[in-house]
């Protein structure tokens, strides 16, 4: 028996003219985070792929149970074309230099390939203290079986001398003891959880059969849809596009016919090589789904990569694809929602249980009936009988939402077992306000109201004002909110370069799309680029008039100075002294400067120039604005006042609370807020 050790490298000293080499062990520590012990679906998912990546046309994963019906070990075996025995030592020895790193194929069928750090072989701790491979392969001159042995805690692998064999070639793993979780194998969502990370893969090579637990991997018989959207991201491009492969990314995604363990958004490369799971981010009410992004620049990316800190970063390429996938994913279910409901109801009218008659009449009829579309929808699983009884049924709602429209959840729980989504989703349509106020003022009106009380406690309670981050916070939920800064625009881009929102403009001047490739790059004064927070853009008025707003944004412990508005009027002047900027009569563009205080010296600068409120510099086209934000949120109060009146509603910290937590949830917010 032959003992390898793990080691990462070797160095070499030179003094006195000796030569030491001095061997870099791999810690425990570092074992630790690589073995990610608390997930055995993806330590089997890690054997499969290695499976894969040596050619295998078959990967079948068993399960042994003890005399207590818990899992005793786990067994993946595999047809691919094994580990050569001059291979071996090489294979286990080393972290990192894997021959997958270099390749960009599977060496026999020219597959695309998964692995490329190395360190997949530790994953075997999730599902138990000690491993064996016996791998089978083809040499030189012979084939031979080579058997390594590893345990948790060791620091070396255990090495069998090979010999000769005539077996078929192949890798089996076998993985006993201990491991934390390793019983969740057990549960019957693992194998749909197993086809959802190998769907996209298995639908590229139909030939490749793997099986779990004695079942074959069929994505067939539980896919119910799927829908692909190319994906548009703003400065990629021009950052990252150094190869001569010009397809952009692609957004899949599959509804599924049974619920997942949890949504998830898949990153993979162009063949679907499953690389990086991230959670999926959004809200699709009784949807099933798992969402993959599908990109060749996304070929050497794996979740080794993320081990040392967060990896999906805003400003990076994988940032800029994951925000754009869940601003499709979200489009996408409002329209199957949409899609949902009038195949359903057109369904009820055939039958003849739809509770109303001919076409509404009125805006309240109207409203009337698209809520209880809405609702009636959401329940429709839970009709149950035949013809007279579901119309009954469909009748008492329809009844229960005119008369009693705050108290509808209750009634419901009465009708129906709920589940706690249903009945939170139900007391957002209905619940917090009367029907008839809903009708009069709708519900864009209610969620306005409540954001504008969350973003004034988030600006203003002390605790909150100083915690509030900029960019990751208030940024975030302002890119989804722009109408606090007036609903006559029509296009909005967030956090973009001056080159960039020049070109916007002359887009809208000329009806086409943004100019790119052969562009210049628009410079400050002193000659470096600038980036713009939030830039809005319109077209208004039967004179066709440009309207461009250029917002920068600080956090509300900032106090806004000089300095700030110097920044802001280097934008200003960068935009309109370039001699692609069209000065015509029709154009206008302002620059607002928005935080919670200004600075003294700063506001007396301003009132002096005898000009609007608040106003800093105005040639009749170009405008520089400082504001608090306070005046900000008056000024959205006041455009909602008449509709607040009729609505008879007035939020509190628990639905700004809620809509925070509905709406935006990436921003993670909620913890800011105060208790009572």
């Amino acid at each position: 028996m032959t003992y390898i050790r793990i080691i990462v490298a070797p160095h070499t000293v030179i003094g006195n003219d000796a030569r030491v080499h001095i061997p870099v062990e791999v810690q425990p520590d570092f074992i630790e985070r690589v073995a990610r012990r608390g997930d055995p679906v993806g330590a089997v998912e890690e054997l499969i792929w290695n499976g894969l990546d040596a050619d295998a046309k078959e990967v079948f994963a068993e399960i042994e149970l003890n005399d207590l019906d818990g899992v005793d070990s786990i067994t993946v075996t595999d047809t691919g074309h094994g580990i050569p025995a001059d291979s071996v030592r090489p294979a286990f020895s080393g972290m990192g230099g894997s021959w997958k790193k270099k390749a960009k194929k599977t060496s026999n069928l020219g597959r695309q390939l998964h692995g490329r750090h190395g360190y997949g072989r530790f994953r075997v701790l999730a599902l138990g203290s000690s491993a064996g491979w016996v791998t089978v392969a083809d040499g030189p001159t012979a084939r031979t079986r080579t058997t390594v042995r590893f345990s948790d805690g060791a620091s070396v692998f255990d090495l069998d001398d090979s010999r000769l064999t005539e077996e078929e070639t192949g890798t089996t793993v076998r993985v006993t003891g201990d491991a934390p979780r390793k019983n969740r194998l057990l549960s019957d969502r693992v194998r749909f959880e197993l086809t959802g990370r190998f769907a996209v893969y298995l639908d590229k090579y139909p030939d490749v059969k793997i099986c779990w637990r004695g079942r074959r991997l069929d994505p067939s018989e539980v896919i119910r849809r799927q829908d692909e959207y190319a994906l548009h991201l703003d400065g990629v491009d021009a950052e990252v596009a150094t190869d001569e492969e010009s397809a952009g990314p692609v957004l899949r995604i599959v509804e599924w016919s049974i619920k997942p363990q949890k949504r998830e958004l898949l990153i993979c490369d162009d063949q679907g090589v499953h690389r990086l799971t991230l959670s999926a981010g959004i809200q699709a009410p009784d949807f099933n789904f798992t969402a993959y992004i599908l990109w060749h620049r996304l070929r050497n990316l794996s979740e080794y990569d993320s081990l040392d800190g967060e990896f999906e970063i805003d400003d990076t390429p994988l940032g800029r694809v994951a925000k754009a996938a869940r601003d499709q994913m979200r489009l996408h279910f409002r329209m199957r929602e949409s899609e949902r409901t009038k195949e359903q109801i057109e369904l009820w009218i055939q039958e003849g249980v739809y509770p109303y008659n001919g076409s509404p009449e009125s805006d309240v009829e109207v409203a009337e009936r698209a809520t209880f579309d809405d609702v009636a929808v959401l329940l429709s699983r839970h009709l149950k009988g035949g013809k007279q009884a579901r119309r009954t049924q469909l009748v008492l709602l329809s009844e229960a939402l005119r008369r009693q429209p705050t108290s509808i959840s209750k009634v419901l729980e009465d009708l129906f077992s709920l589940s706690a989504a249903q009945k939170e989703q139900i007391e957002r349509l209905v619940g917090r306000a009367s029907l008839g106020n809903i009708v009069a003022a709708n519900a864009q009106a209610v969620d306005r109201v409540d954001f504008l009380a969350l973003l004034r406690s988030l600006l203003y309670e002390p605790e909150a004002k100083w915690e509030l981050r900029e960019r990751t916070q208030l940024h975030r939920m302002l890119e989804k909110e722009l109408w606090v800064f007036g609903d006559e625009f029509s296009s909005a881009v967030s956090e973009t370069g001056l080159t960039e929102a020049l070109e916007r403009h002359l887009a809208i001047l000329e009806g086409a799309a943004p100019r790119r490739n052969s562009r210049r790059p628009v410079r400050r004064a002193d000659g470096r680029s600038g980036r713009l927070d939030l830039m809005l853009s319109g077209v208004t008025g039967a004179d066709k008039n440009k309207r461009h707003l250029v917002v920068e944004l600080k956090r509300p412990s900032l106090t806004l100075t000089e300095k700030e508005l110097a920044q802001l009027r280097s934008y200003a002047f960068a935009v309109v002294s370039d001699d692609r900027y069209k000065h015509d009569e029709k154009t206008r563009w302002d620059f607002w400067l928005i935080g919670n205080t200004i600075d003294p010296a700063l506001e007396w600068q301003i009132k002096g120039l005898n000009l609007p409120p608040n106003c800093a510099q105005d040639d009749g086209q170009v405008g520089l604005w400082v504001f608090r934000w306070g005046q900000i949120l008056d000024m959205c109060e006041e455009r909602l006042r008449k509709t607040q009146e009729r609505l008879n509603y007035a939020s509190s910290r628990a639905l700004a609370a809620e809509y925070a937590e509905r709406v935006h949830p990436d921003a993670d917010v909620v913890s800011l807020l105060p208790l009572t």
